[in-house]
């Protein structure tokens, strides 16, 4: 883009300490990270940081796992013997 550190900061609305931080140690609360990904024009790509969840409740959650856990063996039954 061209623009300094403080000049990203400033136009974003995040302060110089926390640009500093998002782009050296990547922590930044999401709200700055928006700000940020807003000026860079790459707020689009944020929706892949959050992909939609398993399931809609914790119901629907315990259903998907039973039905994609593996059946549990079978026994076999033993022939009578014959006495």
């Amino acid at each position: 883009m061209g623009i300094t550190q403080a000049e990203a900061a400033e136009r974003s609305g995040v302060s110089y300490g926390t640009w500093r931080r998002l782009e050296t140690q990547g922590k930044a609360s999401i709200e700055d990270l928006a700000r940020a990904a807003i000026l860079l024009r790459c707020e689009h790509q944020l929706a892949e940081l959050f992909p939609p969840p398993a399931a809609a409740s914790m119901d629907d959650l315990l259903k998907q796992q039973k039905r994609e856990q593996p059946a549990p063996p079978r026994r076999r039954a033993r022939a009578r013997s014959a006495t």
